[in-house]
């Protein structure tokens, strides 16, 4: 390679950058100027205007955004008073506060501000926040949560990604104080003022497999894992997939497995002495797993991991986890989490949990660096059997661990073990 020095670097290269980033070439095009026309001053149809409201984070990465016709009686002023009070001076900040009005929730239990305690004690060391993004909730308020969402006994989450009144974030169950307070949240969590006191759900803790992307593939090959481990993954998940249409045992290990509430209705048929061989719809069902999972393992090297799993990021708020440590206690693949929405005949079925000791390794998407992988001692604490399906990280240390991997925090992210 042949080496340039700087009075080439700075009479060659750098008019080259100028040209290719220079304004020659206008980014406001017709394009541009008909979308902003749209966002300023709305569109019409079937007579009516509508005006731009606002847009969600996974809007925005669509393309779409939320509009609205006003009329006499209510306008898109009046809409973002009742949303709340922003105070954010950052337009794209503002505009990804607006944005968590719109996220996708279950409307739940209407909590009294006098239930909520919204001051519970941030824990921060060394300018990092190791409670970012996390609170606690009582048992009892989580039990009528997860009566309004009509979920079973045997899959009680132990944590719900939550909106409410202008918090965001994640509360796990932990035992109450018999002060009055249900719900405990922190300032990390607070967004914007609202006073909509419904507690929507956004996502909570149930089993969810693992599975690898090219990233994470990436990032273990360049810390020195073979690739004939990838490669020996791949060729199992392959094999059984082929053979989901003929042999019944295979597809109900690959449905209750690695295909978590999509895979219920098959696994449900199976269980019932159903055949692919002879029952049309159930062929067509385990047809479209085979060929979504075929196609998520070309596209995105989505190879499934048999001890894997996809865990919500939990605060240990006993403080018994030291520096390096977490716990993880996961439920098993089995059947009953596929009747978990099929009738109460079966409510009385136990959830078959197994706490996971051992080093394991970490990772939350997206990652892009080595060290966003990283390598935890998982260790039984009796004090934490109440809480499954998540990942418990210590406050003590010099650093989050959540942190440390991807610069996450505990409002909902999902790192993958």
């Amino acid at each position: 390679m042949q080496t340039m020095n700087s009075n080439v670097l700075s009479y060659f290269v750098a008019p080259i950058v100028k040209d290719l980033t220079s304004s020659s070439f206008s980014q406001k095009t017709h394009v541009f100027k008909r979308v902003k026309t749209i966002l300023t001053d709305g569109f019409k149809l079937c007579g009516r205007r509508y005006s731009f409201l606002a847009f969600s984070a996974n809007q925005l990465r669509d393309r779409s955004a939320w509009f609205f016709a006003e009329d006499g009686k209510t306008r898109v002023s009046d809409i973002k008073t009742w949303m709340g009070k922003f105070k954010d001076k950052n337009v794209a900040k503002c505009a990804a506060r607006m944005g968590l009005c719109f996220s996708s929730t279950y409307a739940t239990v209407d909590v009294m501000p006098h239930e909520v305690d919204t001051e519970l004690p941030e824990i921060e060391r060394n300018g990092y926040t190791f409670s970012d993004g996390i609170g606690t909730i009582t048992p009892d308020l989580a039990l009528e949560i997860m009566e309004k969402l009509k979920l079973d006994s045997h899959c009680s989450p132990c944590a719900y990604q939550i909106r409410y009144a202008g918090f965001k974030g994640v509360v796990a169950r932990w035992p109450s104080k018999d002060d009055g307070i249900r719900l405990a949240l922190r300032h990390s969590m607070d967004k914007f003022h609202s006073k909509h006191t419904i507690l929507e759900i956004c996502s909570w803790t149930r089993f969810q497999p693992g599975f690898l992307n090219r990233q994470i593939i990436t990032l273990l090959s360049v810390l020195g894992v073979p690739d004939e481990i990838f490669w020996d993954m791949q060729e199992t998940m392959l094999c059984k997939l082929n053979r989901i249409l003929d042999d019944t045992d295979v597809a109900f290990e690959v449905l209750t497995a690695s295909c978590a509430e999509q895979g219920n209705t098959a696994a449900i048929m199976l269980s019932a002495g159903f055949k692919p061989k002879t029952e049309p719809h159930l062929r067509g069902m385990l047809s479209s797993v085979r060929i979504a999972q075929l196609w998520g393992l070309r596209e995105k090297s989505r190879i499934f991991v048999t001890s894997g799993r996809w865990l919500m990021g939990c605060l240990d708020e006993a403080g018994v986890l030291e520096q390096g440590q977490c716990f993880i206690q996961v439920s098993k693949p089995s059947i009953e989490n596929c009747f978990s929405k099929h009738g109460s005949r079966f409510k009385e079925t136990k959830t078959d949990l197994q706490v996971v000791t051992g080093y394991v390794a970490i990772a939350k998407n997206p990652c892009l660096h080595p060290g966003d992988v990283r390598i935890l001692e998982a260790v039984d604490v009796p004090e934490l059997h109440h809480m499954y399906d998540c990942l418990l990280f210590p406050q003590k240390g010099e650093r989050p661990h959540t942190n440390e991997a991807s610069g996450s925090d505990l409002d909902g992210d999902l790192p993958c073990h």
